[in-house]
């Protein structure tokens, strides 16, 4: 397996940062049985904001430069029209380098060394059926350009080695491999068998990746990315509650987000109910995905089991239930656990246990690893 040591304390970082919020994870506490977590929103304004936190965990905001722009990032301050993510080009925007930037300081990692592994939806993560190295370099590329805090703040980590992988295709690993590098001897099973599908219900698209049989490569007719997002159920949820109680504007995110966990909707200081707009939006989105999932494989019967991660999964297990996704198949469906994780984990764990020791200790900042390397321990998904 290797010793998995990191050269001069470097820090091994999975890093799904999504278009609805960024996941991190950092390690695993084998002592108390957890994971390394680092989370926060992909809320942030372009310029500087005066703004105070009051030290709740929701208040850490910060500004930064990068690229000649100067950003806020939101903490707490709902209010704030934060920048649309789902813009073409984010994955190498600047607006991405900061959240990235702030997300990595705001968990703990400030003046560490880290090697970053982040992701890339199937539908751009290959062209032509191979790794598409054009983007993925520039991605690379793009989170190497420095970023300054502007004022106070913790220090920023120092990325000296990056990787990039397919999101799904991180999922995958996330549930193949376990915490301390064995496999899953059910996953296993399964994929020496049949394909194991991974729907991926994150902030803009849902990602459906056809792992091979043995993990050897990714079905590509069967596997795609649909611009089908929690934000735009957020959206409709929003243009809801602004019709349904006749408001002059839709209601902040932040406050539709509360009101999709609790069911409620605080206005003008009283609760209401709002229970049937969220679960009404959530079986739309849920519709959507469905045609989809049908539109790539029918009804699912070539696969051996569906691997359900992301934060609409989270989201949909939350509202509906887990059974809310026998609609979409009704066969093996396994449901990952804090499913919003599963990409930063699978990330995580393939830059522990996929990448060798020379590969995620390389210390220049233009270190590399733009496909998924072989290893003796796992075969990496290359091609489609």
């Amino acid at each position: 397996m290797g010793t998995n040591s990191q050269k001069e304390m470097q820090v091994v970082v999975g890093a799904d940062d999504g278009h609805d919020t960024i996941k991190l994870c950092h390690g695993w506490d084998s002592a108390t049985q957890t994971w390394r977590y680092g989370y926060h929103k992909s809320r942030a304004v372009e310029g500087l904001q005066q703004v105070m936190s009051m030290g709740g965990p929701g208040g850490a905001g910060g500004a930064y430069e990068t690229g000649g722009k100067r950003y806020t990032v939101a903490g707490s301050q709902n209010l704030l029209q934060a920048l649309d993510t789902r813009m073409e080009g984010y994955p190498l925007s600047d607006l991405n380098r900061t959240l990235v930037n702030h997300s990595l300081a705001a968990c703990g990692l400030g003046d560490v060394q880290v090697h970053l592994i982040t992701g890339l939806p199937v539908d751009q993560y290959y062209k032509n059926g191979a790794p598409n190295q054009e983007l993925i370099g520039q991605k690379i590329a793009s989170l190497a350009k420095p970023a300054q805090r502007v004022g106070k703040g913790p220090a920023l980590a120092r990325i000296v080695g990056q990787s990039v992988i397919s999101e799904a295709i991180a999922a995958f690993y996330d549930a193949l491999i376990q915490p301390d590098g064995e496999f899953n001897a059910e996953i296993e099973a399964l994929i020496a068998r049949r394909p194991i599908a991974v729907m991926d219900m994150g902030g803009k698209t849902t990602d459906l990746v056809v792992v091979a049989e043995h993990g050897s490569s990714v079905y590509k007719d069967q596997s795609g990315t649909k611009d089908i997002g929690v934000l735009q159920l957020l959206d409709q949820v929003a243009e809801s509650i602004k019709s349904e109680f006749r408001l002059n504007d839709n209601p902040p995110l932040p406050y539709v987000e509360e009101a999709c966990r609790t069911k409620k909707y605080e206005l003008f200081g009283e609760q209401v109910d709002v229970s049937q707009i969220v679960t009404a939006a959530c079986e739309s989105y849920l519709e959507r995905v469905k045609n989809f999932f049908v539109s790539k494989l029918r009804d699912g019967s070539i696969v051996g089991a569906v691997l359900f991660v992301g934060g609409g999964t989270a989201l949909i297990q939350s509202i509906l239930g887990p059974t809310a996704f026998e609609s979409i198949y009704r066969g093996k469906r396994f449901i990952a656990i804090d499913p919003e994780y599963a990409n930063a984990r699978g990330m995580w764990k393939f830059g522990m246990y996929i990448l060798d020791d020379a590969e995620r200790t390389i210390e220049a900042p233009a270190a590399t690893k733009g496909a998924p390397a072989k290893s003796t321990r796992a075969s990496a998904v290359e091609s489609v």
